[in-house]
C-alpha cells in the first residue's frame, strides 16, 4: 500500500469528496498490521490473513509487507483477485468443489514453482470429486477441515476424519498436508466459559491432526505441515493450543487467519479481540463512515445520508462518534443510532445537541467484512484527514 503525495482536507468544499463515504486512516491500517506480525514473531505462529475481509490488493500488500506468510480466502474469486494481486501463497479457506477452479490451481502449481495453493476437504465426496476434476499433474494440497456440532462444515468425527484421510492418501491427485479447524463459530464471548470450549475444541482439532501422523496418512513428499484455525477473536488461544505442537515427523506450522484485525472496529472486535484494548499493543479502528445531516425534523432526532447500503448492522449498529462544525471536531455525548433504513441513519441526541443539517457526523462501525464489502472504493487519510490514497474491494 504506497500512500500518494498529501492531498486537500477531504472535508474540504473542493475536495471532491461526496457523502457519506468510507475513510481508512492509514496509520492505523500500518498499526494494526504490524502488532498483528509483532504477536506472530512473539508466539512463532504464522500469519494468512483472511482476504475475505476486505478483498483489496491494496490492504494485502500492506499485509504481506508486514511479515504475512500467506493470504485465506473463501472463494475460487476471491483466489483469483489476490493472485492476480501477486500472492505467491494462497489458502482456500473453504471446502474446494468447483472443478473447473481446481484445474486451474492445478495448472498453476504445474507452470509455477513459486506458488502455494491449498483448500480444505471434509468428506469423501469431496475428495471424489477433485480427483474426478483433477489430471496427471501435480498432487492438489489439501487440509481437513475438523468441524462441531453446530458448526459450518468439517468432519464431525473422528471416523469421518479417518475415512477421508484414508480417501486422500489413496488419491494420485490429492496430498494430506495437515488440519484446519474454525473456533469462532463455538463460542461469542470472552469469559472464562467460552474460552475454555473453544480450548476445548482446538485439543480436539489438535488430536485428530496427532492421529493422522501416528497413523502415517499424511504425506510423506510435504517438508511441513499445517495447523491451522484462528479468526478475529481467539486468535490468542489458537496460538496458545496448537503450538504446543511444533514437530511430527516434520516440521509443523501453525497458521492464523486472521483478518478483522487490519480495519478493526469500534463495535465487535473493540470489545472482543484478544488485543482491543487500550494501550500501544492494542488495535486501532481504522474506518470511519461519515455521513451528512439531512434532516433534524424533531427536537432529539436526526437523520443522517447513510444507511444499509452504507455501514453494516450485522453485529451492532453503528455509533456515532461526532460531528463537524466550524473546523472543529465535537463528539457526541448522550447519542444513539437506533435504527437504519436502505439510506437513512436514525440518531437520537439530546434536545438541543443536535448537528445542523449539512453538517457531517462520523460513525464508528461493528464487523469489517459487512464494512469492507459496501464500499468498492474506500478513501485512506492521514490522522489529518488529508487524502493520501484509494483502497478498491473486489466483491
Amino acid at each position: 500500500m504506497e500512500s500518494a503525495e498529501t492531498g486537500p482536507l477531504v472535508f474540504a468544499p473542493d475536495s471532491g469528496v461526496e457523502w457519506p463515504a468510507l475513510l481508512l486512516k492509514e496509520s492505523a491500517l500500518r498499526h494494526n498490521a504490524e502488532v498483528m506480525a509483532h504477536y506472530c514473531r512473539d508466539h512463532e505462529v504464522s500469519l494468512a490473513p483472511h482476504g475475505k475481509t476486505h478483498v483489496s490488493p491494496e490492504l494485502w500488500h500492506l499485509q504481506e509487507g508486514a511479515g504475512a506468510w500467506g493470504v485465506s480466502v473463501a472463494s475460487p474469486g476471491q483466489a483469483r483477485v489476490f493472485h492476480e494481486a501477486g500472492a505467491r501463497r494462497i489458502l482456500l479457506a473453504n471446502q474446494l468443489v468447483d472443478a473447473a477452479f481446481a484445474r486451474w490451481a492445478q495448472r498453476q502449481l504445474a507452470t509455477d514453482e513459486d506458488f502455494e495453493f491449498c483448500c480444505y476437504v471434509d468428506s469423501v465426496a469431496g475428495v471424489r470429486l477433485l480427483e474426478d476434476a483433477l489430471d496427471s499433474g501435480p498432487a492438489l494440497p489439501v487440509v481437513i477441515e475438523i468441524g462441531h456440532d453446530g458448526g459450518r462444515a468439517g468432519c464431525r468425527d473422528s471416523a469421518t476424519v479417518r475415512a477421508v484421510a484414508e480417501a486422500v492418501a489413496a488419491s494420485d491427485s490429492l496430498a494430506l498436508v495437515g488440519v484446519a479447524g474454525y473456533e469462532g463459530s463455538v463460542s461469542h464471548a470472552r469469559d472464562a466459559q467460552a474460552l475454555d470450549a473453544v480450548r476445548e475444541y482446538l485439543r480436539g482439532v489438535t488430536a485428530e491432526f496427532q492421529n493422522l501422523g501416528a497413523a502415517g496418512l499424511l504425506d510423506s513428499a510435504a517438508t511441513e505441515y499445517l495447523l491451522t484455525a484462528g479468526g478475529s477473536l481467539y486468535f490468542d488461544v489458537v496460538a496458545e493450543v496448537f503450538g504446543r505442537v511444533r514437530y511430527l515427523d516434520r516440521p509443523v506450522r501453525t497458521v492464523l487467519r486472521s483478518g478483522a484485525y487490519l480495519t478493526h472496529d469500534h463495535g465487535l472486535y473493540g470489545r472482543l479481540s484478544p488485543l482491543g484494548a487500550s494501550g500501544p499493543r492494542a488495535f486501532r479502528p481504522a474506518g470511519e463512515v461519515w455521513a451528512q445531516v439531512l434532516s433534524v425534523p424533531e427536537p432529539g432526532l436526526v437523520l443522517l445520508n447513510a444507511g444499509r447500503r452504507d455501514v453494516p448492522y450485522d453485529q451492532d449498529l453503528p455509533t456515532a462518534l461526532g460531528y463537524r462544525r466550524d473546523g472543529s471536531f465535537h463528539r457526541l455525548q448522550g447519542s444513539e443510532v437506533f435504527e437504519l433504513n436502505d439510506h437513512h441513519t436514525f440518531l437520537r441526541t439530546p434536545a438541543g445537541q443536535e448537528p445542523a443539517v449539512g453538517e457531517l457526523v462520523a460513525l464508528g462501525t461493528s464487523h469489517p467484512c459487512t464494512l469492507h464489502d459496501k464500499w468498492s472504493r474506500a478513501l485512506l487519510v492521514d490522522d489529518h484527514y488529508r487524502a493520501v490514497g484509494a483502497i478498491h474491494s473486489h466483491f
